[in-house]
């Protein structure tokens, strides 16, 4: 593994400082409860620090849907950002037929009125909105991969990421509101400024599952049959640790204090999501299932989104659980086909879903 002498050198610096400190600039208040697990000899104990006033029960108030738009983001409480077949431009050929682009658009939720917002003529999607929402992380996609471009929301300029090796269409998150930290399918774990340029913070090579900033240092999920989490200090000659194996995704919470993962139980293909602390230590099982993806924090910390494929009779689709408690509540019975997204405010959740070949936004209002 190749890694840099000290991080907190070149382009890098001011995004590795932000994960010194495990804050984000334009991040939401996170003071939820959060855990602190002390082990004695006979027990394990589950401290917990600033407990909110009593759990609540998640409450569907609306569903709205949008036809034909895969949503993506919320750029505010009352906009998505989607895409969709962009039939105003020429098709390409794929495959002997011609298929439009999927470019960029903006939805307003009081007018239903949908404008376009990144044009192109090839398909793009999987986008990250930076905090203070100036910014547009998105890809260019090429069947399962893609290339990283910026899109500055007020001069309307997108700028392509130098480097040419291909991105998860999974992988990339905002670090600050300039900096947004990605992995290659090639092994090595980037951080973007605005202007495009990256600079490599660490080369576990091999293929790599998903990164995720984590409170003083980096996470990162090694590919093959182990599938291991390890965690990155921001420290100069920090070597990886080793924090567990059978992990498909590693989701931190907004402070950064806790993780949510998703874990493979050995050859039996169960899944399980769990809240665990920054070591990996086991603080509350949240599901279990068949397939779990698309985990979302809400803002504040205090629940989390999923989608659910149960084994048997079980909760099948869209889950809102209570970080706290554990206590889930079906939301949508429809299956997402992407990273679940909250409302600035949390108190909407926007998932997309494929119905009769076409994909379909649903934006679920809580009571």
């Amino acid at each position: 593994m190749k890694q840099k002498a000290a991080w907190k050198t070149g382009a890098a610096a001011a995004a590795l400082a932000v994960l010194l400190t495990g804050c984000t600039a334009g991040s939401p208040d996170t003071s939820h409860t959060d855990r602190e697990t002390i082990k004695k000899p006979d027990k394990t104990i589950t401290v917990i620090n600033n407990p909110v006033a009593e759990p609540s029960k998640v409450a569907v108030g609306n569903i709205a849907t949008v036809d034909n738009a895969r949503g993506m983001n919320f750029l505010d409480d009352n906009q998505i950002i989607y895409s969709k077949p962009n039939t105003e431009i020429s098709p390409q050929t794929v495959e002997g037929e011609q298929v439009y682009p999927n470019n960029l658009y903006l939805y307003n939720l009081t007018d239903k009125n949908g404008q376009l917002l990144v044009e192109d003529g090839q398909n793009l999607g999987f986008t990250a909105l930076s905090p203070d929402g100036k910014h547009l992380f998105y890809k260019m996609t090429e069947e399962a991969t893609g290339f990283g471009r910026l899109y500055d929301m007020e001069t309307k300029q997108s700028v392509k990421l130098d480097t040419e090796d291909p991105i998860d269409l999974n992988d990339g998150q905002w670090l600050d509101n300039s900096h947004v930290l990605v992995s290659t399918l090639f092994g090595k774990i980037l951080v973007a400024d605005l202007t495009g340029k990256t600079t490599t913070i660490v080369e576990p090579g091999g293929i790599l599952l998903g990164t995720a900033a984590g409170d003083g240092g980096i996470y990162y999920i090694k590919g093959g049959t182990k599938r291991e989490l390890y965690f990155l200090a921001d420290t100069a000659g920090a070597q990886p640790v080793k924090i567990a194996e059978g992990v498909e995704w590693v989701i931190p919470s907004p402070d950064r204090k806790q993780l949510a993962i998703v874990k493979e139980s050995g050859d039996s293909g169960v899944r399980t999501l769990t809240v665990v602390d920054p070591q990996g230590r086991s603080l509350l099982q949240i599901a279990q299932g068949a397939q779990i993806f698309g985990t979302s924090w809400s803002p504040d910390g205090t629940k989390l989104a999923f989608n659910l494929t149960s084994e048997g009779s079980g909760d099948n689709g869209i889950i809102v659980a209570d970080a706290l408690t554990g206590e889930n509540t079906q939301v949508l019975v429809e299956q997402a086909a992407d990273t679940l997204a909250w409302s600035p405010s949390g108190k909407k959740l926007l998932t997309s879903t494929y119905q009769n070949d076409h994909f379909v936004t649903s934006v679920i209002t809580f009571q």
